[in-house]
């Protein structure tokens, strides 16, 4: 076992009841998460460890780090390690039937499928369509609605339950029936159907509950109500066996409904859990640690190997930011620093901002400087670039679900097909109707492959490269990278899904998730924004853009309240991704999208430090 210290070991020997590790930034809670799951596989040779994260890429780190044991190598298939969502997906597709729901139900994940929804809503009602018809902003009305419906969803709140006014009741019942009619689900459905299979059926918790021995929760900082309800419900009330982790300084997903009292208040009250604290940092330098805890009021005793660098510094306008920047990347390449141990790469370097079109000026500066940088996104779908292969994935939905009509119409008007389709018992037929006398009837022998048994979504794609010669050459182009990236897709999806489970659903709900999605290329400096660098660490981090207004975002300064609490959250964030190095800048002034010169203040988080 990997040297730990003796709270450390501590929580990675502790075997029965529930767990609370409230662990700071850089206290190595994820070795004592993966060391713990190892302990729990040796001192016990039945029963699974259930490891829930809150993305892919963690669930992956987990997953990796323990197959880099080799003495654990045989003990892998007892580690289920997975988002939370992705978890609750399987649910409703194995047991979605023990409330009323088909097996194959397909995910809408995007806000275009979820508005084409709520438009049908208003429009297939006379009263509904009089009131839209007199709003003056349709649009602001129809974003509002679905953001009222997520809320609901997310506090498990049903038609006949919620507490709006008229006729919104009305329309968040009818969404609700025109998704189920397609055979369709949204991403905040996933969990409240989990969550009543669980609460309906305690014969599946007590599966479940057999099956997992233990769980483990990391970042639960991050929960919020109805995934800690879907937790609880799978505990059961017998079931304690539970670990939770995480840092409530570091809670910064508010607007999703996350709440850190989910781990600190209500798994205290419900599960009365044995409670341990990891204040030391083994993991940044002693001048990035005291300012993070001047940001946090932290009093944490730690033994620092390292003094580290931190400063923050006034810059004239944005493009003397970006040369700061860059001229500062150039020069610790070249020379290094004696706090960072040896030669200092691209690679070991970040430049995190509160939102990404800070990042504008000094992209162009990388790119003319030929430094290398990639910026993080956090797309998960599949984005085709040729008409082509946008036809395709619509007619795989097609394949999968004939009952989506939203689709289908998308369909009919991308190949131009305006006759009415006859009545069909299977997609594939639907689909010979619809393509047989258009362009795109090149793509039958495709999908009819999809159609076989054993699903190998590989010679449906062969099938594509071989018409490939009858495209122009940009068509033809397009065409043939779009069929790259599915077959990135489906290898990784081939990865992580036995051949016997292989289906056309559950390869789409997988992509819709993001599971499948394609390691991300990390070479060069990363650009990150403050949410998508949590997890992440490097030697040297650059933080822009701290002006008032900006970091903290003014959205948050004007509210002057919970909004704010998040901004610091995020502030926390940031510096705590820097091991060594940590250096902070602001423009003194910006020049607006329309012309005008906008003049900075400093950000309140560093307003005591910076230097000009």
């Amino acid at each position: 076992m990997m040297q730990l210290s003796q709270k450390q070991l501590q929580i990675v020997n502790h075997k029965e009841g529930a767990l609370l590790v409230e662990a700071g930034p850089g206290s190595g809670k994820t070795r004592v998460l993966i060391e713990r799951i190892k302990c729990l596989l040796s001192s016990s040779k039945r029963g699974k460890v259930l490891a829930l994260t809150f993305s892919n890429l963690a669930a992956d780190e987990i997953k990796e780090r323990l197959s880099e044991d080799h003495a654990f190598e045989e003990q892998l298939d007892r580690v289920t390690a997975g988002t939370i969502h992705s978890f609750c997906l399987d649910l409703v597709q194995s047991r979605g039937n023990l409330i009323g729901l088909d097996s194959d139900m397909v995910l809408f994940e995007s806000e275009d499928d979820r508005k084409t929804v709520l438009k049908d809503v208003f429009l297939e009602n006379q009263e509904l369509k009089n009131f839209l018809t007199q709003q003056q902003d349709k649009n602001r009305i129809m974003q509002r609605t679905l953001q009222l419906i997520t809320e609901q969803k997310k506090n498990f709140v049903l038609p006949e339950n919620c507490s709006v006014d008229d006729p919104f009741p009305i329309i968040y019942s009818e969404y609700n029936r025109k998704l189920i009619d397609q055979n369709a689900m949204d991403f905040d459905d996933i969990l409240f159907f989990a969550y009543r299979i669980l609460t309906e059926n305690p014969s599946v918790v007590r599966v479940y509950n057999s099956l997992y021995r233990y769980i483990c929760i990391d970042e639960a900082q991050d929960l919020n109500f109805a995934q800690y309800q879907v937790i609880k419900a799978l505990c059961g009330d017998n079931f304690n066996n539970v670990m939770m982790v995480g840092d409530a300084n570091q809670s910064i997903y508010g607007f999703n409904g996350s709440d850190s009292k989910f781990m600190t208040k209500s798994f205290v009250a419900d599960f009365s859990p044995y409670v341990y604290k990891l204040n030391d940092n083994y993991r940044s330098a002693k001048r990035i640690v005291e300012f993070a805890n001047r940001l946090e009021h932290y009093d944490s005793v730690t033994n620092y190997v390292y003094d580290g660098e931190l400063l923050a510094k006034k810059l004239a306008d944005e493009s003397s930011e970006a040369k700061f920047v860059a001229d500062k990347i150039e020069e610790l390449i070249q020379n290094g620093h004696p706090d960072v141990e040896g030669q200092l790469s691209v690679n070991r370097i970040a430049v995190i901002a509160r939102n990404k079109y800070v990042f504008s000026h000094l992209e162009k500066e990388l790119s003319n400087r030929n430094i290398l940088f990639s910026f993080k996104k956090s797309s998960t779908g599949i984005d085709n670039e040729s008409d082509y292969m946008k036809v395709f994935e619509l007619a795989i939905r097609i394949l999968i679900n004939k009952k989506d009509y939203i689709h289908l119409t998308q369909l009919q008007k991308a190949v131009e097909y305006s006759d009415n389709i006859t009545n069909s018992q299977d997609g594939i037929t639907i689909l010979k109707e619809v393509l047989t006398k258009t362009a795109y009837k090149s793509m039958i022998p495709a999908l009819e492959a999809l159609c076989k048994e054993v699903l190998n979504f590989n010679v449906a794609l062969n099938y594509l490269d071989n018409i490939l010669s009858s495209f122009d050459d940009d068509e033809r182009y397009l065409i043939s990278m779009d069929i790259k990236q599915w077959r990135k897709h489906w290898n990784k999806y081939c990865m992580l899904v036995p051949r016997e489970n292989r289906t056309l659903t559950s390869f789409r709900n997988q992509i819709s998730l993001g599971k499948t999605k394609e390691t991300e290329d990390n070479n060069g400096i990363a650009l990150l924004t403050a949410h998508m660098s949590k997890g992440l660490q490097f030697d040297v981090v650059f933080i822009i853009g701290l002006s008032e207004g900006t970091f903290p975002d003014y959205r948050a300064v004007k509210s002057n309240g919970s909004q704010l609490s998040q901004e610091k959250n995020n502030m926390y964030v940031a510096v705590t991704r820097a091991k060594r190095l940590c250096y902070m800048t602001y423009p003194a002034k910006k020049l607006m999208p329309w012309g005008d010169i906008k003049y900075q203040s400093p950000s309140r988080y560093i307003k005591d430090i910076v230097t000009e």
